[in-house]
């Protein structure tokens, strides 16, 4: 069983309760109890119960499970060049094995899927998660190995974590309120722009860290035959992909601020625990010669990944004072 936790890179699938559980109770909660409760004249309280939203994190964390370990299956000879310490399919869990717990994750995810979308009175919503499955199967076995497709699939992933609690929030609260937002000019619209501005951050940001780990395994990426950007157009050009991406992730923060925040604390957290990151990033990108370097620029990227994330406790200051 600890080879089993080690294969579905368990601190990576908690930022998928710590990012949602946010979400919820930094973002949401107190945009329905300062915002939209004074506005209807009425107490409005989450129409997605703490049971389902329970359901919605594991869905997810039973689906990335399950795509950690068969990308692991597929990737092993990958690995063995990569990080031969670090291989379990096929070294310390059999292949059988890995496939077995593959899809035990799998029929649980889709299992809670289809209670979810029951609950939701939305068949589409279990047909999406079980798209999402495949997905993640096609991934390991062919976008993977496709120029920059497997980074963006990684990457809008990613960004769908934060988005589904806005999307399905907003979905129950319409169904529930809808007709007085209606009448009062309203709507739960801004539960949208919030989550959809932590999930962009979450796509470029990863996408960065996706190219700079294909930086990273070049040697096994072109031993296993893939089409990383590295591979098909250098070092050189991927370095400048990743620190444009950085410098536009950098624009897109300011922008947010200048337009949607105008709060003096956040520009403080943007600028020290974003934008300095951010930084230090593009010099280490443009020094970088070894892949222990990309591994700490990937390490850093991580980093400022939770700073982003965590950038919802101050929002629940600003959407609580001053929104």
């Amino acid at each position: 069983m600890l080879n089993v936790i080690k294969m579905i890179r368990w601190p990576n699938l908690l930022m998928v309760p710590l990012t949602m559980c946010l979400m919820r109770y930094c973002i949401v909660q107190p945009m329905l109890d300062y915002q939209f409760s004074p506005q209807l004249g009425e107490q409005i309280t989450f129409q997605l119960s703490t049971n389902y939203f329970i359901v919605l994190v594991l869905i997810n964390m039973f689906l990335g499970a399950a795509g950690y370990i068969i990308n692991d299956y597929f990737d092993r000879h990958i690995d063995r060049v990569n990080r031969p310490a670090e291989v379990i399919v096929g070294r310390v869990v059999p292949r059988r094995a890995a496939m077995v717990w593959h899809i035990i994750f799998d029929v649980v995810a889709l299992a809670l899927a289809a209670i979810f979308a029951h609950h939701l009175q939305k068949t589409a919503i279990f047909l999406l998660y079980a798209m999402i499955a495949g997905v993640f199967w096609l991934y390991s076995t062919t976008y993977k190995r496709q120029l920059l497709i497997g980074n963006f699939v990684v990457a809008i992933g990613t960004a769908t974590i934060p988005l589904q609690v806005g999307l399905f929030e907003y979905m129950t609260l319409t169904r529930t309120y809808g007709f007085e937002m209606i009448l009062k000019d309203l709507t739960f619209a801004p539960i949208i722009y919030w989550t959809a501005g932590f999930a962009f951050f979450a796509f470029i940001i990863n996408l960065i860290r996706e190219i700079v780990k294909d930086m990273e395994d070049l040697e096994g990426d072109n031993s296993g035959g893939c089409t990383t950007l590295p591979i098909a157009y250098g070092m050189r050009i991927s370095k400048i992909v990743v620190i444009c991406l950085s410098i536009m992730s950098i624009i897109a923060l300011f922008l947010c601020y200048y337009f949607f925040l105008h709060e003096p604390l956040s520009f403080l957290y943007i600028s020290i625990f974003i934008t300095v990151p951010i930084i230090i990033v593009c010099i280490l990108t443009i020094k970088a010669t070894e892949v222990k370097h990309y591994h700490r620029i990937s390490t850093i990227i991580k980093i400022i990944m939770l700073f982003g994330v965590l950038y919802s406790l101050l929002a629940w200051q600003i959407i609580k004072y001053v929104v």
